[in-house]
Formats: C-alpha cells, structure tokens, sequence
C-alpha cells in the first residue's frame, strides 16, 4: 500500500494529496496564491497555485504578475529523504545517495512520495529516515520594463 494513509475506513493517496509540480515564490516563504489585475496574493507553501510545468509557471509570470522590479523564483517541489534528526533535534539532513548531509541542494529528489517510499525501503532507510516535501528554487524571473 504504497503511498498511502488509513484513516479508518479512508484511503489517501500522498502524492494526489501533496502534488509535485513548480510553484511561484515572491519573496523568501511567501508563494503566489492567487491573482487579479489589481493584486497579487501570497501564502505559505501549502495553499500556493500549483503548475504543472515549468513553462506553465513562467507563462503565468509574464502574463499576470507584470509589476516591473518584482523578483519571482519559479521553484520545483519535490520529495526528498530527511534524517530522523530532523523530527528528533530540528537539525535537517538530507539524503545524498551515499549519506545524510546538510547541503540542500545535494539532496536525491524524487518526483511521487511512492517513488521515494521504494527508493527509501530498497535502500534500507526506513528507521532513519523520513519522506517530506521541499521547495527547490529553479529559475529567477525579474520583470523588467
């Protein structure tokens, strides 16, 4: 039962509940919610507009969030392996392949939580890790005049 919660009599699928995809982030923690002609909204990680693409994203940039001097990232969310230490000390270790380590962008991505819960069991990391969501920045768009 890969990828999936019981709740009593409810089955939920991790990755229909946590989609991967490309978000937009606006400032550091603070993601594109929503928009209008007049006014942009921002949110934390979890109620940020989902793209399916990276294209999809940059085309929402150009068309709707033309303010010239805003600085957007187009960030990828992925599943990666977090050391227990993590939930345990607040400390945040990644899984690199062969270690845990702190530098972020050396962690191994996984695109579906059940891509990650098979790459965590083959490779015997189930007690000492945990599968979670992590915001990767990918490309910086600055809109100019």
């Amino acid at each position: 039962m890969a990828g999936k919660i019981r709740d009593k009599n409810e089955t939920m699928d991790m990755d229909q509940l946590f989609s991967s995809g490309y978000i937009i982030e606006l400032e550091t923690g603070k993601y594109l919610s929503g928009y209008n002609k007049k006014s942009i909204r921002s949110s934390p990680l979890e109620r940020a507009i989902r793209f399916r693409s990276k294209q999809q994203a940059a085309e929402c940039i150009s068309q709707h969030l033309c303010y010239v001097g805003l600085e957007a990232w187009i960030c990828e969310i992925l599943w990666v392996l977090l050391s227990h230490k993590y939930e345990l000390e607040g400390l945040a270790e990644y899984w690199t392949g062969t270690v845990f380590s702190d530098q972020f962008q050396s962690a191994v991505t996984f695109t579906t939580y059940r891509e990650a819960e098979r790459y965590q069991k083959v490779h015997n990391l189930e007690n000492t890790s945990m599968i979670e969501q992590q915001c990767f920045r990918r490309e910086q768009m600055v809109i100019a005049a």
